[in-house]
């Protein structure tokens, strides 16, 4: 029996591999499927992309029973236009970006089984964008796990859910569904990393020519006069009268200027 055992856990762990699904991060253990060949069965059987197959899942995962053909991936870079007079379009600022979502469409179909039923899993997908009743908090974090290292760090919540029940058995129960799902999140940096280390820097450099003075500079570049004491404190110049010809400026954002004027 153990060696019966061992040899389906093997194949299990073959057929496993290759599964896409999504895994809610905050759940308990589960209680587990039971062991020795009956559990290696009931995993295989989870693996498996055969009609019927694969409605039981752990309590904190949805296995597809069929992999996505795509999915796609979107984030969003924030920039604002600072007012300039002096530049057409104004000074470009970048905020940083949107969360990151991940959408995808999935294909549930369970018309072998003596009793097909597709919604056990699209009730818990139902279930996971609610709150958590017990820890009144939002919608749990799930991860998209299918293989991919760009989205091991992913995790997010999900906002969008279409389901389209396509195909019924002679009571009405639906035996196969189309579901178009959106996550929205981030990926998290790696352990120890600055997530901040490689952050766009918008300031740039003035080259003072002659007659110039920190206000008048301010107002070219920031579009304000009163600006100057931002581009003071920005270089450590403790008297703005003092400043010669040929001396570059760090000149600081629009944003860190109105917080510093």
């Amino acid at each position: 029996m153990d060696l019966a055992a061992g040899a389906a856990g093997a194949v299990a762990g073959l057929l496993l591999h290759g599964k896409a699904k999504l895994v809610r991060l905050d759940a308990p253990p589960d209680s587990g499927g039971g062991g020795g060949l009956g559990g290696a069965l009931s995993a295989m059987a989870a693996a498996l992309p055969i009609p019927g197959l694969g409605a039981e899942d752990k309590d904190s995962e949805i296995t597809f029973m069929f992999n996505p053909t795509e999915y796609r991936m979107s984030q969003t870079a924030n920039i604002t236009h600072s007012v300039n007079p002096m530049k057409p379009g104004g000074e470009i600022e970048y905020t940083g970006t949107s969360g990151l979502t991940v959408s995808m469409q999935l294909f549930f179909y369970d018309f072998g089984s003596l009793k097909g039923d597709v919604t056990p899993k699209i009730s818990k997908l139902l279930a996971w964008q609610n709150p958590d009743p017990s820890k009144e908090v939002g919608p749990p974090y799930v991860k998209f796990e299918w293989g991919n290292k760009q989205l091991q760090n992913f995790k997010g919540v999900i906002t969008q859910l279409n389901v389209s029940y396509t195909l019924f058995g002679k009571d009405g129960t639906p035996l196969q569904a189309k579901v178009d799902l959106t996550l929205d999140g981030n990926i998290d940096p790696p352990p120890g990393k600055n997530p901040t280390s490689h952050s766009i820097d918008m300031r740039r450099v003035h080259s003072v020519v002659e007659g110039e003075t920190i206000a008048m500079i301010a107002f070219a570049e920031l579009g304000r006069s009163g600006y100057w004491r931002a581009i003071a404190a920005a270089n450590g110049i403790d008297d703005p009268l003092r400043i010669r010809p040929g001396q570059a400026l760090l000149i600081p954002s629009a944003a860190d200027a109105a917080r510093n004027a």
